[in-house]
C-alpha cells in the first residue's frame, strides 16, 4: 500500500485485481485499503468515509505475463510494451534491447520469448 498526498487529498493505492477487462471492480479491495488507512492514521476514523472516492483503472497485461519486445510486422515499427506492473523497473532494459535491435547489434539475450508472434493462432 502506498499513501500519497495529492491536490485532491490523500490517495491510498496498492492492490491488484486480476480479472477480465469488462469485469466490474471488486470494491472489497478498496475497503481493505480504507481499513489500513484508518489504522495508520487514526484521526481519519472521524472523517465521513462516505466522502472517500473509489477509482479503478485497467492496466493492460499480456496473457503470459511477459512483455512484447521486438520488430513488428510493419517495417520500421518496434514493440516494447506489456510489462504489467513492472514497467518502471523493466523499461530501461527494454529500451537497451530495442536500441540494440534497431541498430542491428546483438542483444546479449535471446529475445524470441518476447516476440509478438507467440500470440499467433496455430493453423
Amino acid at each position: 500500500m502506498a499513501n500519497t498526498m495529492t491536490a485532491g487529498g490523500l490517495r491510498a493505492a496498492g492492490q491488484v485485481e486480476l480479472s477480465s477487462a469488462d469485469a466490474a471492480p471488486d470494491w472489497r479491495r478498496a475497503d481493505i485499503l480504507l481499513q489500513h488507512l484508518t489504522r495508520t492514521y487514526p484521526a481519519l476514523a472521524s472523517v465521513d468515509q462516505g466522502k472517500a472516492r473509489r477509482w479503478q483503472g485497467n492496466r493492460p497485461s499480456t496473457p503470459d505475463g511477459l512483455p512484447v519486445i521486438g520488430a513488428a510486422s510493419l517495417s520500421g515499427l518496434w514493440y516494447g510494451f506489456g510489462h504489467g506492473h513492472l514497467g518502471l523497473n523493466a523499461a530501461p532494459h527494454t529500451a537497451a534491447l530495442l536500441a540494440d535491435l534497431v541498430l542491428g547489434r546483438p542483444t546479449g539475450i535471446d529475445i524470441a520469448p518476447f516476440s509478438h508472434k507467440r500470440f499467433a493462432r496455430a493453423g
